[in-house]
């Protein structure tokens, strides 16, 4: 179980490589007004991070649609997610601002 968590920590250290910048304790996330716990900075990024997976995947050669489910599925369930902590509004606002990039 204890490599389960060094893993977990593993991925939220790796997420500063994503265009987020980290401030202090707490996350800072482009576009959004708001101080983020460590838990909010986790879901927002990881959602940020499923949708450039998405939008670079939809171009793919190797295209699968199950592949395109898996990743839309994750995309909701971390939505959820961000809805749990408290920062649904700016989680709905990350994906609608990333639908109209497209």
């Amino acid at each position: 179980m204890s490599g389960q968590q060094e893993g977990t920590d593993q991925e939220v250290v790796e997420s500063g490589n994503t265009g987020v910048v980290e401030s202090g304790n707490t996350g800072v996330i482009e576009g959004i007004d708001q101080s983020l716990t460590p838990l909010q900075y986790h879901y927002l990024s990881l959602l940020q991070r499923l949708v450039s997976v998405k939008n670079s995947y939809q171009t793919d050669p190797k295209f699968e649609a199950w592949m395109m489910a898996a990743i839309n599925k994750s995309i909701y369930a971390t939505l959820r997610d961000s809805i749990e902590a408290n920062v649904g509004d700016a989680a709905k606002e990350l994906l609608h601002g990333e639908h109209h990039v497209n």
